[in-house]
């Protein structure tokens, strides 16, 4: 399938691939709550000591859709950790595969010694390895991706988060314990406070027996996982998002399954946001009101583009404003929007090279946006890309989906002095809105949006954004899936006069 439809509009398969990133991290990325260094969190939780190597059968809508190993096996008087992972994602009849794979070392409390990722879809793979040098973690990014390590000091040495069950084997468990500890996110190189709480303990369907079990509840960001732990720790059963499930299994049992015909429910009509009412066709379009339900604790962001009263968003069309500075921006309170960062690669030579290269003396901070906002438009394969993105990996492969896009003109943007971040949120296309993600530029006085997608600048008030951040904040955005609702109030076409109403 083309990017384009015939009549030139937008086509939701390139962008849907951002729910998959979300599958991605859903492994890997705790609480949306990073400690600092006073923290401290109780440990009084027993650790069940046991070798296990046991697999699991993924199922997304009741559908095979892979499976996983999880092993974790004495060593050194320590223990080494291993997760597996085999997906096929179903993307409008486009079956894309992901495997994802994490190793690690741990000592006897499963502190963290050191690891070893992998998430590779296709001809696209992101990798990162780190080891803990006393409190000091040193992530190593790979010379394919850019190379490089990151430093980063930690009050104490965290757990390591896992793609299949908790990141420590409990026992002894009781119904309320409420159990918190420091995990390690081996995408981002960040420690995080994860929330684990026991609700009760029941028996779970695994196959066609009933086996005992302690359900869990793991808050992960802004997404409650529920888990059906054995009195070992090890996982029996996870319930995900979009009726993702994981069930231990057996080796004999999954070659069975893949054998039989798959009917993967498609991800993107499951991830669609129907809305109710109609918003007119055109370049015309200068106003809409949404009501929004099911936004639950996440703010949707209110600023110049969108205003946020209550449960009802107004979205206004932009016009591109005149800057107030020239690059580079020298404003320190911009710093955080200039920074290089694990998925942002500003200051990667290959990045900055060819930023320089697209704006050439152009300091006027909105035409240069214009600039690097067109040239990825035209450089980029519109491909979806079931991968985390990395910018030194996207401008090499010069491919991928939104996410591809939006990271790559981030970072050119701040390659050049430019404040850039991603904005996550829905695009409208057809009676439905999509997830997708674009990037918003510092103008001076106020952010102007830009979508290197689809080459719009600025962006029409069809696009509802729900966050902006890097990479690993877009997790968040899992806790609308299957809850929200859009209901179209009002829209407002052409002149102020020209008015057009939906109640």
């Amino acid at each position: 399938m083309s990017f384009f439809r015939r009549s030139g509009r937008f086509n939701p398969l390139i962008t849907a691939a951002i729910v998959v990133v979300w599958l991605v991290l859903m492994g890997h990325l705790l609480r949306d709550r990073i400690m600092d260094s006073g923290s401290q969190v109780a440990e009084t939780f027993q650790i069940a000591s046991v070798e296990s190597d046991d697999w699991f059968m993924i199922r997304i809508a009741g559908a095979y859709a892979g499976f996983g190993r999880s092993r974790q096996f004495k060593k050194d008087g320590g223990w080494t950790i291993r997760d597996d992972l085999n997906i096929s994602l179903n993307l409008q009849g486009q079956v894309k595969p992901v495997r994802i794979s994490n190793e690690s070392e741990v000592d006897e409390n499963f502190r963290l010694i050191s690891f070893k990722l992998k998430v590779a879809s296709g001809i696209v793979s992101f990798e990162q390895k780190g080891r803990m040098s006393g409190r000091e973690l040193i992530v190593e990014i790979p010379q394919f991706q850019g190379g490089g390590t990151k430093k980063l000091k930690l009050a104490e040495v965290p757990r390591m988060s896992r793609s299949l069950g908790l990141p420590v084997p409990l026992t002894g468990l009781q119904v309320n314990d409420d159990i918190r500890m420091p995990i390690f996110d081996p995408l981002d190189g960040n420690k995080w406070d994860a929330a684990i709480k026991v609700l009760e303990k029941a028996d779970v369907d695994i196959g066609d027996k009933k086996v005992p079990a302690w359900r869990v509840r793991a808050t992960f960001r802004a997404v409650e996982l529920v888990m059906w732990i054995d009195d070992q720790g090890r996982l029996l059963k996870g319930r995900m998002p979009l009726g993702i499930t994981v069930v231990r299994s057996d080796k004999d049992e999954i070659a069975r399954e893949m054998k039989s015909a798959r009917d993967l429910p498609d991800l993107v009509s499951m991830t669609a946001v129907r809305v109710e009412g109609t918003i007119p066709e055109g370049d015309d379009l200068r106003l809409v009101r949404f009501q929004i339900q099911g936004a639950g604790e996440i703010a949707i962001p209110s600023d110049d583009r969108q205003k946020l009263t209550g449960a009802d968003v107004e979205i206004t069309r932009q016009s591109l404003p005149q800057a107030t500075y020239s690059l580079p921006n020298q404003d320190r309170s911009m710093g955080r929007h200039l920074m290089s960062s694990r998925f942002i690669r500003s200051e990667h030579p290959e990045i900055v090279r060819k930023a320089q290269e697209i704006i050439g003396e152009e300091k006027d901070p909105v035409k240069a946006a214009e600039l690097i906002n067109r040239w990825v438009y035209k450089n980029l394969k519109k491909v979806p890309t079931p991968s985390v993105p990395d910018a030194v990996t996207v401008l090499q492969t010069r491919q991928g989906d939104c996410n591809e896009h939006a990271v790559l003109a981030a970072s050119l943007a701040r390659a050049v002095g430019l404040p850039a971040q991603i904005t996550v949120g829905l695009i409208y296309n057809e009676g439905a809105f999509y997830y997708h993600a674009w990037v918003s530029y510092w103008a001076g006085t106020k952010w102007v949006s830009g979508d290197p997608l689809m080459n719009r600048m600025p962006v029409p008030p069809t696009y509802l954004a729900l966050l902006y951040g890097d990479v690993d904040k877009h997790v968040n955005v899992m806790a609308f899936l299957g809850n929200l609702k859009l209901k179209v109030l009002e829209t407002q076409t052409g002149s102020a006069q020209e008015v057009s109403s939906n109640r």
